[in-house]
């Protein structure tokens, strides 16, 4: 799949400016000198630098073909499975993430999208098992941050 450069530089642009535009709307910390809206600001410029730098580069190339050419993905379900089931997991964590949990969650998601990208099952499972559970330890121990358990609450 080939994404034309103008229109790449044209959406991260225009992100990029509502990233600025949506963080002036935070509200300050009183007796700070900087306040929560400096960093997405900040995100939000670098954002819209390089978007301008991507869409100067697309509109010089001197070959400008089809915006969206989807010839490479002639073929290649396996790829495009991937690809849908990888947007798919964030939607379905957004909303199910508080009663599936994380572990449970992570895991399939995990598996499937390893098995998608053709890894074998026998490294897939032990791989994935030793992610999520990583991750679901690193963010309640370390940065205690809780991660939904679900319905099966882990040890820590």
């Amino acid at each position: 799949m080939r994404i034309d450069d103008r229109l790449t530089g044209l959406i991260f642009a225009v992100l990029g400016g509502g990233v600025i535009i949506l963080a002036q709307q935070l509200p300050a910390v009183p007796g700070t000198t900087f306040g929560p809206n400096l960093m997405p600001t900040l995100i939000g410029i670098a954002m819209l630098v390089l978007a301008l730098k991507i869409l100067v580069t697309g509109f010089r190339a001197a070959n400008h073909g089809p915006i969206i050419d989807l010839s490479a993905w002639h073929g290649r379900t396996r790829g495009i499975i991937a690809a849908i089931w990888t947007m798919a997991g964030v939607l379905v964590a957004i909303y199910a993430l508080p009663v599936i949990g994380f572990p449970l969650l992570g895991l399939v998601y995990t598996i499937v999208l390893m098995l998608l990208m053709q890894i074998r099952p026998v490294i897939a499972v032990p791989v994935a098992l030793f992610v999520i559970l990583g991750l679901q330890y690193v963010f309640a121990q370390i940065l205690y941050v809780p991660l939904s358990a679900g319905p099966f609450p882990l040890p820590w």
